[in-house]
């Protein structure tokens, strides 16, 4: 249904992913400053509709910008899966922008009913929490699939042919992409409160604050310069020794060489090797 995506088209499609998700969140006031006057027209004259026309079409308008992100972001990541072993990396845009999605579906307040009220959601917008799916999508930008490391899918990579850096890789991937089973909870009886503990559990805060670094908040309620989840920078430093392994590793070419050695069956059903002791080929 859907074909590979290799190195280069990837990138069109990240750099449009980026777009969208700026769209709809840095730049969002500018999208509005923009779009608005186009559509109100000569309404944005003194004393016309543009100005009541903003918060109304802001409604609308970001959770479509957002949606657009998410649906463009796991279809490249899908496609792009495919050349390189796992298209299970779908799921990892779609994790860390799904649960933000609640928040937007405002709408009903329009009609005075306030849908917002009875979901859960975590914001995870900052460049810092979404910095594992930059990282991600810029090595995958690269030609992983030709790397000295790469054993025929991420996961499988290994750091000097025995620390499954792949593995562990994947599972700080799981860890940060958590919220969007958390989000789920409430829906299955858990409480709210319940389910934000174990947020905090999992996504521990560490914080820099004049020039030190805590775990968890700065004592005595100082404001924090920064604020990044400990899943994150763990992702960070896997993704690293990750690259490394790809890059300089040649475990990985060795262990996808070793695979096609192997048995075919001849027309009379005997096994025979593919390659004879001599190392000549035969069919």
């Amino acid at each position: 249904m859907f074909s590979k995506l290799t190195a280069r088209p990837f990138c069109l499609w990240l750099l449009a992913f980026a777009g969208l998700l700026a769209l709809g969140t840095v730049f969002f006031s500018l999208t509005l400053w923009l779009t608005v006057p186009v559509i109100a027209g000569q309404g944005c004259i003194s004393g016309g509709f543009c100005g009541p026309m903003a918060p109304v079409l802001g409604l609308w308008l970001q959770p479509g910008l957002l949606i657009a992100a998410g649906f463009t972001g796991a279809l490249a990541f899908y496609r792009r899966g495919m050349a390189v072993g796992s298209r299970i990396w779908a799921l990892m845009p779609l994790a860390l922008l799904l649960p933000n999605l609640p928040s937007l579906f405002m709408l009903g307040n329009l009609w005075g009913a306030d849908l917002g009220s009875a979901l859960l959601f975590f914001p995870r917008w900052s460049l810092f929490e979404l910095a594992p799916l930059l990282a991600l999508g810029l090595l995958l930008c690269c030609e992983v699939e030709y790397m000295p490391g790469f054993a025929g899918s991420i996961a499988r990579t290994r750091l000097y042919g025995s620390i499954p850096i792949g593995l562990i890789y994947a599972l700080s991937c799981v860890w940060i992409c958590s919220d969007l089973v958390l989000s789920l909870l409430p829906h299955l009886g858990i409480s709210i409160a319940a389910v934000h503990g174990l947020r905090d559990l999992l996504h521990f805060p560490l914080s820099l604050a004049g020039g030190e670094v805590f775990a968890g908040f700065p004592p005595q309620g100082a404001r924090p310069d920064m604020v990044v989840a400990l899943a994150t920078v763990v992702n960070l430093i896997v993704f690293a020794l990750l690259a490394f392994a790809l890059a300089f590793d040649g475990s990985g070419r060795l262990r996808r060489a070793g695979a096609q050695i192997f048995m075919v069956k001849s027309d009379g059903g005997n096994a025979r090797p593919l390659f004879r002791s001599r190392g000549s080929f035969r069919d």
